[in-house]
């Protein structure tokens, strides 16, 4: 009959007439909550599988918690260390609090866990060239007060942050983007690069460098026009203000004779790699008394790349009305998010109508950049 060996806290049988004493003997630890990690103050020595409730780590804070291991989140304000690291609630989240200031007003703050409660604490950025926006934070000491701390000297502490310079008063968030000036006025990480631009001039159609001239068809019905009306309804100013002779856009309307139909296409650009396209032109539209009559003639902007023609919108149709009977220049801002490219040109198309008489349209100053911004002074 087999028999244990002396000293041997534990054996494997291996038949009916012979035992072999264990050569290794594993330390193991109770795993009591059964949360896959052990207790290290309770432990046992042992040979061969492991027995119920047993692990070989030492990893459990506490035992009798399964919402305590080392996988846990510390993300609770209880005081109690969930994950076992040695800290307590460091996972916390940090969250947007308002303090009260008065029963209409409140000022902004930030969330955090002292002990067992969450407490809240006014939030302020250093502003260094005071244009109301800064860039270093701050959380005060005490919670629960709107109070700002004591301002270093040449600054001022203020509530919104974000300042991508803040030694420069004209950049920060919502300032200005000024056009093609390398800088990033606004903070959005874009610096308003200029894709197109151009102010109509007499050398601007068919004329000029190949890489920057504005074609327009034998057929067109586009052409440049004079100020002053007569009898091709132009703009009576130039909506850009400079000296580029007679000549102040491109108009259409009684310019042309009815039946005739063309487009205007910009040169080519690369806009490749554009997060968003702007695009900014002038308009001017000389609506046609009310009386008139036959088709309208009709304008339409488009985004042309390669052989892919995308209609943006239909700009006008001058008919008759009686709410703006003096032609005018207007700002048009349109965002053309999807449509950046490596050969990109815009074009505009023209119907001029089935009768003589409508009223006139021209454009000028177009700019294509891949932001709004503006023109540098």
């Amino acid at each position: 009959m087999a028999a244990g060996l002396l000293g041997c806290e534990t054996f494997i049988a291996l038949g009916d007439d012979y035992t072999q004493q264990c050569t290794t003997l594993t330390t193991v630890y109770r795993d009591a909550d059964k949360d896959g990690e052990g207790n290290l103050h309770d432990p046992l020595t042992w040979c061969g599988d492991l027995p119920p409730e047993y692990v070989t780590n030492t990893l459990d804070c506490n035992d009798k918690s399964a919402d305590v291991n080392t996988r846990a989140s510390d993300d609770q304000c209880d005081g109690i260390d969930q994950d076992c690291d040695g800290k307590t609630d460091e996972d916390f989240p940090v969250l947007d609090c308002p303090i009260p200031i008065n029963e209409t007003e409140s000022c902004p703050g930030r969330t955090a866990c002292v002990g067992k409660d969450v407490l809240c604490y006014a939030l302020f950025y250093y502003d260094a060239d005071k244009d109301g926006i800064g860039s270093t934070p701050r959380i005060v000491d005490e919670p629960g007060t709107c109070a700002p701390p004591s301002a270093p000297e040449g600054g001022v502490w203020v509530q919104e942050g974000n300042d991508c310079d803040d030694t420069n008063p004209a950049i920060h968030p919502g300032a200005e983007e000024i056009c093609d000036d390398g800088v990033d006025q606004n903070c959005n990480g874009t610096v308003g690069k200029v894709y197109l631009r151009q102010t109509f001039s007499q050398s601007v159609l068919n004329a000029g460098a190949a890489e920057a001239r504005w074609f327009s068809g034998t057929n067109s019905g586009f052409v440049q026009a004079a100020p002053g009306g007569g009898e091709c309804n132009g703009p009576e100013d130039d909506v850009t203000g400079t000296e580029d002779g007679n000549v102040v856009g491109v108009g259409l309307g009684a310019c042309v004779p009815p039946g005739t139909s063309g487009e205007l296409e910009s040169p080519v650009v690369d806009t490749m790699g554009a997060p968003k396209l702007w695009l900014h032109f002038q308009e001017w539209i000389d609506f046609s008394p009310a009386g008139s009559f036959g088709a309208p003639p009709t304008v339409t902007l488009s985004v042309q790349q390669g052989a892919q023609r995308t209609t943006l919108l239909s700009l006008v149709k001058p008919g008759p009305t009686d709410t703006q009977p003096v032609p005018g220049w207007t700002e048009v801002k349109r965002e053309l998010d999807t449509l950046a490219g490596p050969a990109t040109s815009l074009v505009w198309s023209y119907e001029s109508g089935d009768t003589a008489g409508w009223g006139g349209y021209a454009i000028d100053d177009v700019l294509l950049v891949d932001e709004a911004c503006s023109v540098a002074p």
